[in-house]
């Protein structure tokens, strides 16, 4: 009897709202035709919503109670409040389907998928980003590079020829060295770059690994990306190979203007588990693109186009890694899940939601373009993936979390410290002795004695310091808009005991997710418009 196959991809983040539209709209045509020709079902998320949390239940089928995985970074009872820890494989306290399916013989292959790393308990897992999983990087602050002609910055001035003749003869009007600082305290990845003419008239840059024409590694002009690109450098664990590509933002000879960006410098190999699985199909595939976050962005360094590109290089690579192990390799349970749609949000939300104060009716067009394209992106993964699969396989697609707005940003241990909750003593470091409740992660923590290392607070006490913290909360004050509460009487509900669903009994969760902790262990809360009066 032929073996019944089960292929699931994960969309990050989308929006039912978003989704449903475009299906309306005929713009996402494999995932409409797969809804129309199956099952749809509403799915209600975890609390809180956050990707880790999620998709560990999506893996295991336990609530997050179960699994231990409460938030986007984790508190292990036992440690300090302000310490907490990555989600990975060994902090997930339940079962995972691939494991299940390893263990009844079956045959699982797990792409990047959240809280996989560093598990073996796969046939085979190749290793994501986002916080919870192994990859090797060199640098991964991808950064665009500063003006040449300032000669300052991550990008320096240098005198000298290289060596040997460039082909054909390009005339060389600036030369200079950028410097990929690495995020292990090495000395930094040093690229020769030099800027000359072009044949057609214009200007081009070439980037070698040495003062050397003949060790260019590429030539580009203007708005133009790279191939992926290898250089051989000192990382984490020893000197490897790393795979990255440049795109030219900027370039300009007279005078000289040079803008670059490169994306994530990620070792060629070592990203699964078992290597020689991954390494079978890395000719096919291409060096692993990963690493889709904003950031950048957000700081100005390169525009949304650009930032859909490095979305359409991780899609691209995802549906080819996906195709070559679905068409050649023994599986039986195969599981990918895609982020950038996630991401999208992120960039876009508020450019398309009139409640937020700086949304502008006309640049909401231009938005929903970007969205669009992002969901188009996952639509393109899914169709190639279910074109590959035979007849009598059950193709899964599925979300984690869908999406809210969020403007503001309020940092609650400072709101606990305004009410006299939370005591700091020398600049960020915080007080234990003094202090009765501190916010982490998705939760507001009572420093209680007996489960905290630091613990004051009686556990007689906790239920009226609970009554505290959310009257606290309640009375917080729009930052920028004074005048207004953050959040009204009726979300109260929120704030109640978790019970099972929390840290431990008596602590609070935050009314929604809080997606980034600030460095200070500030507390960020991000507070949906729809919370607002």
């Amino acid at each position: 009897m032929a073996r019944r196959r089960v292929a699931l991809v994960g969309i990050d983040g989308f929006s039912p709202l978003w989704m449903d539209r475009f299906l309306a709209q005929g713009k996402l045509p494999w995932l409409g035709a797969i809804a129309a020709s199956g099952v749809t079902v509403p799915l209600r998320s975890t609390l809180p919503a956050t990707t880790p949390v999620a998709w560990a239940t999506v893996a295991t089928g336990c609530s997050p109670a179960v699994t231990g995985i409460d938030a986007n970074l984790i508190h292990r009872p036992g440690d300090r409040l302000d310490r907490r820890l990555g989600c990975y494989a060994h902090r997930c306290h339940a079962e995972p389907l691939w494991a299940a399916a390893t263990r009844a013989g079956k045959r699982s292959y797990v792409v990047k998928f959240p809280v996989s790393y560093p598990s073996s308990t796969a046939t085979f897992r190749l290793d994501g980003a986002a916080g919870w999983a192994g990859l090797r990087c060199l640098h991964e602050r991808s950064a665009a590079a500063a003006d040449g002609n300032l000669a300052a910055g991550a990008l320096r001035a240098v005198d000298g020829p290289w060596r040997g003749d460039p082909e054909p003869a390009l005339p060389v009007v600036w030369r200079g060295h950028w410097l990929l600082d690495s995020l292990w305290g090495g000395a930094p990845l040093i690229l020769h770059v030099a800027v000359h003419s072009a044949p057609d008239g214009g200007f081009q840059v070439t980037i070698a690994d040495a003062p050397d024409w003949r060790r260019a590694l590429a030539r580009l002009g203007p708005d133009e990306w790279s191939e992926p690109l290898t250089v051989r450098a000192a990382g984490r664990r020893g000197e490897a190979d790393f795979s990255f590509r440049i795109k030219v933002l900027e370039l300009a000879g007279e005078p000289v203007r040079l803008r670059m960006y490169h994306t994530v410098l990620h070792e060629r190999t070592g990203h699964s588990e078992p290597a020689e699985i991954w390494e079978r199909h890395l000719a096919a595939v291409g060096p692993i693109e990963e690493q889709t976050d904003p950031f950048v962005l957000f700081r100005g360094g390169i525009d949304l186009e650009t930032q859909l590109e490095i979305f359409r290089l991780n899609a691209g690579w995802l549906q080819r890694a996906a195709v070559s192990l679905l068409t050649g390799e023994p599986w039986d349970l195969f599981m990918v899940q895609l982020h950038f749609t996630d991401w999208a949000h992120h960039m876009l939300e508020g450019g398309l939601d009139p409640r937020h104060p700086d949304f502008r009716p006309e640049a909401a067009g231009r938005y929903e373009e970007a969205l669009l394209a992002s969901y188009r992106l996952a639509d393109e993964v899914v169709g190639a993936i279910q074109q590959v699969l035979e007849p009598d396989t059950d193709l899964v697609v599925l979300g984690d979390h869908g999406q809210d707005l969020h403007h503001t940003t309020v940092h609650v241990n400072e709101c606990l410290a305004s009410a006299g909750l939370l005591q700091w003593a020398d600049g960020d470091e915080v007080d234990w002795e003094r202090t009765q409740a501190f916010a982490a992660g998705n939760f507001v923590y009572l420093n209680l004695e007996g489960r905290e290392p630091t613990g004051i607070v009686p556990a007689e006490a906790a239920g009226r310091l609970q009554e505290k913290v959310i009257a606290a909360l309640l009375a917080l004050q729009d930052p920028v808009r004074r005048t207004r509460p953050i959040l009204t009487a009726e979300v109260k509900e929120h704030f109640e005991p978790l019970g099972a669903h929390g840290p431990g009994a008596g602590d609070v969760v935050f009314v929604c997710r809080s997606g980034y902790q600030s460095r200070n262990h500030r507390g960020d809360l991000y507070v949906p418009t729809r919370l607002l009066r």
